[in-house]
């Protein structure tokens, strides 16, 4: 069967592969701002999705058979998430216990299994918060090593940080003070430096070739003081050396058009994927808002609370998501990144209602 590519992803025999180089992230984001519409389907721009690691003791059974589904869509790379790490107080009945904080972890070897099974571009997430600057640096090192090249960088969610203090501990925003980060912006600021062969301690090496990705929120990060200042930051992450951005999940086109149009205006050019979260069911209703703070259109809503039965709520959450997908890429994204939560099917869906089934049944 001949390869045929798609957003620098080559395949062969339906199994996906990309070139023998894996095409970078850039390279795939500027591949869908080039493309143009297939008659009477949605324009074939780059799709990406992001995995979750299993829970601490789990395996990648499910990982890989979500991977599986998804992959006759060529997905364009895999973001591969983490969460802060250090250690949790908690009560044991004699007397405080630290527990591990971070329940899913094996980012950089579910990144590698991801990367190797399917010859796929996979980037990782580094988060900041919690973290010792030596720490990250020792892992950026260990992904450059295992040729990682496109990297994700966020501070990650401090609600817990409190809980890592020992008992009469103070608590304070997680990552500050001299040996950790205090922003997003300062951990771009590392890769940075060790792309210039910047070392810690005050040293000189070979040079990394990291190409930095960094998030954004269209409706505003819960622990902005508003808007305004959460869009300061997020220029000023990009200013300090990141090259493209994956919004928080949106559920309407509107709030990212209206942020890249920001973005223009502020002379900032760094492409922005849309984060996309299928909503299938109704009790997501109430756990999403609660988890990622988010604002869920009242429309959507009444369509998912009104259906009377499962498969009316999957459809009902099909038709929505298929029409914010063909809105987004109307207004110009260079791409659609789907948030699967480890699980491949709702995404499957979704990518066949709007390009088409490219092989068998889900």
């Amino acid at each position: 069967m001949p390869a045929t590519s798609y957003c620098g992803v080559t395949m062969h025999n339906d199994k996906p592969s990309v070139n023998t180089s894996r095409a970078r992230v850039l390279d795939t984001l500027a591949s869908g701002l080039a493309s143009r519409p297939v008659s009477g389907r949605a324009p074939r721009r780059c799709i990406s999705i992001e995995m979750v690691p299993p829970p601490r003791g789990g395996d990648l059974d499910s990982i890989m058979a979500a991977m599986e589904t998804i992959a006759p869509h060529r997905p364009s790379f895999v973001s591969v998430t983490d969460h802060p790490g250090g250690k949790a107080w908690v009560d044991s009945g004699e007397g405080p216990k630290r527990v591990a904080l971070r329940t899913k972890p094996g980012t950089l070897g579910t990144a590698v299994a991801l990367r190797d099974a399917f010859d796929i571009t996979a980037v990782p997430h580094i988060v900041g918060g919690m973290a010792d600057r030596l720490d990250v640096e020792d892992l950026l090192i260990d992904l450059h090593y295992a040729n990682f090249r496109d990297i994700f960088v966020v501070m990650g969610d401090d609600r817990y940080a409190p809980a890592a203090l020992p008992p009469g501990g103070r608590a304070g925003r997680m990552g500050n003070g001299p040996d950790g980060y205090n922003h997003a912006r300062d951990i771009v600021e590392h890769v940075v430096r060790l792309n210039r062969g910047e070392y810690t301690p005050p040293s000189e090496g070979k040079p990394t070739d990291f190409v930095v990705g960094v998030a954004a929120y269209p409706q505003k990060h819960f622990a902005a003081a508003n808007p305004e200042t959460d869009f300061e930051h997020l220029v000023e992450k990009i200013r300090a050396g990141a090259s493209f951005v994956i919004t928080q999940m949106v559920f309407e086109a509107g709030p990212y058009a209206d942020l890249v149009r920001r973005l223009r205006d502020a002379g900032v050019g760094a492409p922005v994927l849309p984060g996309i979260k299928p909503i299938l069911k109704a009790s997501s209703l109430d756990m999403i808002p609660r988890t990622f703070f988010v604002d869920i259109p009242p429309l959507l809503v009444a369509a998912l609370r009104e259906a009377r039965s499962p498969a009316e709520e999957r459809a009902a959450g099909i038709a929505w998501t298929v029409k914010l997908c063909q809105d987004l890429l109307d207004a110009g994204a260079p791409g659609l990144h789907f948030f699967t939560m480890g699980r491949g099917v709702g995404t499957r869906w979704i990518l066949d209602a709007l390009f088409g089934t490219p092989g068998g049944k889900v």
